[in-house]
């Protein structure tokens, strides 16, 4: 036992992202900007370029449409969406500016929730299917920060739906297809699922909760995958299911969740025109996949030990001319 945990600290600090992103000039950490805050060098930019593409080709392929927004909010929208009272430790101080205060985002959810209210939805809209590569800021204290893995700025490819309660199955469902078609696409294909439900604590009607976790189970086990129920282990605004991946040296990673959220639709007042002319709140899915990419970036590359595959590799070829006569030649097809 003891020589098997030696074999497995060695083999984790040979393909520590930390001296891999070095040693192949992919991103730092520069102190002098600040701690957790990533610097992508070239190599390591055109590595996330080929994961950014992949990524908006399959969400576009699965029905959504992107957004963008902005980084920094008025601390009146961190007042109503919750977060100033339930994430304030979390977020970086506010920012005055004309006589307002502003902070910056720690998540992208109420900026799509605006989006969603800037204007009256009709049911016929729904499924709404938004996702955005955004970047949001979170407080990190000094001792818990580590490389690319836990940072105090970083990218969440966060995505959220807004549709019917009868939609709720098959939403979930595109959600589960989804997840397995990105992550087997970086060799990711062993997970850990775990069902949330109803904490004692709760927001939200007890008709809406059965629907919801309902539906859940109901995407879980057409998908056909085994898990295991936390029971009361949910949010208090909703229902979730997380999934951890497995890396090449059996550890599992926490990267993709998909919850259901009551609390923002309530704290917003979201509202469709039902077919009967009546306005009824939506149900709002909340997903990610990757998490933050610089995380899943570093579990990524400790997962290759730094030998990616040949569409991702940041040099997947080079021209070697054994002969002077050779190399306008050589220059020519390098360009």
């Amino acid at each position: 036992q003891l020589e098997e945990h030696r074999r497995r600290h060695q083999e984790a600090l040979r393909r520590d992202h930390r001296r891999i992103g070095t040693d192949l000039d992919l991103f730092s950490i520069e102190q002098e900007a600040g701690a957790g805050l990533v610097f992508w060098h070239p190599r390591g930019a055109r590595i996330r370029l080929a994961i950014e593409d992949l990524w908006r080709r399959a969400h576009f392929a699965a029905g959504y449409e992107l957004l963008y927004t902005p980084h920094v909010a008025d601390i009146s929208l961190w007042r109503t969406s919750g977060h100033l009272d339930f994430y304030a430790e979390s977020m970086f101080g506010p920012m005055p500016v004309d006589e307002r205060d502003y902070q910056l985002k720690p998540m992208n959810c109420p900026f799509h929730v605006l989006t969603y209210a800037s204007r009256l939805r009709s049911y016929r809209e729904l499924p709404i299917r938004w996702a955005e590569l955004g970047t949001v800021y979170r407080y990190e204290r000094p001792g818990v920060m580590h490389g690319l893995m836990r940072v105090r700025g970083f990218t969440q490819d966060d995505a959220h739906i807004f549709c019917l309660p009868e939609q709720i199955g098959d939403e979930i469902l595109g959600v589960l297809n989804l997840t397995e078609e990105i992550l087997s696409t970086f060799d990711f294909r062993s997970y850990q699922i775990n069902l949330s439900t109803r904490p004692e604590k709760s927001i939200g009607d007890d008709a809406v909760w059965e629907l919801a976790t309902a539906g859940l189970i109901e995407a879980l086990d057409r998908k056909g995958w085994s898990y295991s129920v936390d029971e009361g282990g949910g949010a208090f605004y909703g229902p979730k299911i997380d999934l951890k991946i497995e890396d090449a040296i059996g550890r599992l990673w926490q990267c993709s969740t998909v919850q259901l959220d009551f609390n923002l639709p309530e704290r917003f007042d979201l509202h469709y025109v039902a077919a009967d002319g009546s306005r009824q709140r939506p149900i709002m899915i909340h997903r990610a996949i990757f998490g933050s990419l610089e995380r899943f970036f570093g579990i990524m590359t400790e997962n290759y030990a730094g030998d990616f595959p040949f569409w991702l590799a940041p040099e997947p070829i080079r021209l070697l001319p054994v002969t002077d006569e050779v190399l306008p030649w050589a220059e020519t097809l390098q360009a």
